[in-house]
């Protein structure tokens, strides 16, 4: 009994500091303020002003240290204060504490109004777990997506690139944490979101392109860094970040559709879906995807083969809304 009650504080702890939701439908994306100029720079002067700083401790070149691990070691724990989930990002938290236009949805008007405990216990109960929306690229995301871009995609950037685990292994281990403790499920938000899983693997990317030791898993032409590199025992940037190359309608949920951990939670979603489309005289703008010629438009690149499997096998939801499948999901 004990142990079941330490594992419930456990997840019941953890959620809301690790999943969050976005919602496309209440807000028309051209009330949102693209952020894109503002945000790219803020990225590049935070990214400089680090590799100042480890400049100042030492620079690169130098090899393994003892204490500090390798050079490479200390610029990625580096950037991970800047480049990472709520809490522990620089760039997330500026953009949460209003440094940056973003939009806050309350809760309570939002496509999630009317989520309770049957529909997933933390959406119901939260307004941190509504991401604010921004827009970067002429797209509407979440801030919650550049929190999956950096903090999850920096998952997969280890396990794939640091440790050589197999891409396919790597992507079932990112949909199982969606359906867990990311929030596919009753005890955390109950969406399952294909747009994060998108959002990790376009992180694995960035986190790819910072030194570009390794072509784009895409194909070299997906190439974009690298953006920092080692010269004459000084770290230096080499090219500007621009974070809208990494963002595409698979990252926006009213386009890679979410599904949801009931049948309670699907039919809330749709109802809601269809009070807004009465209300606002616009029904395409309320279903999922809003266009499926665009989302596949965006998705042909994910086709790229991993052995045996495409990545937007994993990362692609063709289904629409639905309810997700805990044991046969990605058949």
């Amino acid at each position: 009994m004990k142990l079941k009650a330490l594992f419930t504080a456990i997840v019941f702890s953890a959620v809301p500091a690790w999943s969050s939701e976005a919602d496309h439908y209440t807000v028309p994306d051209e009330d949102i303020v693209d952020i894109t100029v503002e945000l790219n720079e803020h990225v590049n002067r935070l990214l400089a002003g680090e590799l100042d700083r480890l400049n100042a401790a030492g620079g690169c070149g130098g090899g393994e240290t003892f204490f500090g691990g390798t050079d490479e070691e200390r610029l990625y724990d580096g950037l991970k204060r800047l480049f990472n989930i709520h809490g522990r990002s620089v760039v997330v938290d500026d953009i949460l504490d209003g440094r940056m236009a973003r939009t806050v949805i309350p809760l309570k008007e939002s496509v999630y109004k009317d989520w309770d405990i049957t529909s997933g216990i933390f959406l119901a109960r939260s307004q941190l777990t509504l991401a604010p929306n921004i827009k970067v690229g002429g797209l509407v995301i979440g801030v919650d997506k550049l929190e999956h871009m950096f903090g999850y995609g920096l998952r997969y950037f280890t396990r794939h690139y640091l440790e050589d685990m197999p891409m396919e292994r790597v992507l079932w281990l990112g949909a199982a944490s969606e359906k867990t403790y990311l929030g596919g499920n009753l005890a955390a938000t109950g969406v399952f979101s294909y747009a994060d899983l998108s959002a990790n693997f376009n992180g694995m990317r960035f986190w790819n392109h910072i030194l570009q030791k390794r072509d784009d898993i895409l194909g070299r032409e997906y190439n974009l860094g690298p953006y920092v590199v080692c010269e004459a025992g000084n770290w230096k940037k080499a090219k500007p970040v621009d974070l809208s190359r990494y963002m595409d309608r698979t990252i926006q949920e009213n386009y890679n559709c979410s599904k949801f951990a009931s049948e309670s939670g699907l039919e809330k979603f749709r109802v809601s879906l269809g009070e807004s489309a009465a209300k606002r005289g616009a029904p395409a703008a309320f279903t999922c995807p809003v266009s499926r010629g665009a989302l596949e438009a965006d998705a042909a690149k994910y086709a790229a083969d991993i052995g045996g499997t495409t990545i937007d096998h994993w990362t692609i939801n063709r289904d629409g809304s639905g309810t997700v499948s805990y044991t046969g999901e990605f058949r």
